[in-house]
C-alpha cells in the first residue's frame, strides 16, 4: 500500500502481514484506490480536494483518508474500533506526518452522536461485506448533521448499493469490489 498522488506521493504505508489477516482486514488495493480518486476528480463528482473535510468510516489502515490529505484535504476524522486496525492506522498517520490534521474516534458507527463541529464534504465508507452496517452508519451520520449539503460519499461494498437519501453518481466494479459514489440530496 502506498500514497498514489499529492505531497506524499510514493510514500509506503504499513504492510498488512499474515497475522493481521485473521482480523479480517480488507484494505483497499492501490488499483481500486487509484480508480476511486480518478472517479472523484474526473467523474461526475468533479471534486477538488483542496481544503475539504473528510470522514473515513470503518477506516482500517486509513489509506483513503491519508490519500485525501496528500491531495490537499484540510482535515480527516477516522472512525475505527478494531484494535489491530487502530495500530496500523496510527502507524500510517505517523509515516505521513499528519498528526495535526487528523482525529481518530473509536466508537460504534451504528449509534453516532450529534455532530459537534463543522460538516464534512467527503465520506469514505468501507464496512464489512455482507452486512448492513454501512447503510445504518451513513443514515445516522446524515441524521446527526455530519454531512455538508453536497457531500460526496464513496461506499465500497461487495454489491451495488442504493441509498434513498443520496443521488447515485457512479458505480463501478473492480474484481469483487463495487465502488458506489453518491452525492447528498436533501441536507
Amino acid at each position: 500500500m502506498r500514497i498514489i498522488s499529492g505531497k506524499n506521493r510514493g510514500l509506503k504505508l504499513i504492510h498488512i502481514g499474515a497475522g493481521d489477516l485473521g482480523s479480517h482486514l480488507r484494505p483497499t488495493s492501490d488499483r481500486v484506490k487509484e480508480n476511486i480518486f480518478n472517479l472523484l476528480e474526473n467523474g461526475k463528482a468533479n471534486l477538488s480536494f483542496e481544503n475539504i473535510r473528510v470522514l473515513d468510516l470503518f477506516a482500517g489502515t486509513g489509506s483513503l483518508g491519508l490519500e485525501a490529505l496528500s491531495r490537499g484535504a484540510r482535515q480527516v476524522t477516522f472512525f475505527e474500533k478494531n484494535k489491530i486496525s487502530l495500530k496500523l492506522l496510527i502507524s500510517n498517520i505517523s509515516i505521513c506526518n499528519v498528526e495535526k490534521l487528523v482525529e481518530i474516534r473509536r466508537c460504534d458507527l451504528t449509534n453516532i452522536i450529534k455532530n459537534p463541529d463543522k460538516k464534512f464534504d467527503l465520506v469514505f465508507l468501507d464496512p464489512p461485506y455482507h452486512s448492513t452496517l454501512g447503510e445504518i452508519a451513513i443514515s445516522n451520520f446524515l441524521k446527526e448533521g455530519w454531512l455538508s449539503e453536497d457531500s460526496i460519499i464513496v461506499f465500497e461494498s461487495n454489491k451495488e448499493i442504493l441509498l434513498k437519501e443520496f443521488e447515485c453518481l457512479d458505480c463501478r466494479k473492480y474484481g469483487k469490489t463495487f465502488v458506489n459514489v453518491f452525492r447528498s440530496m436533501n441536507n
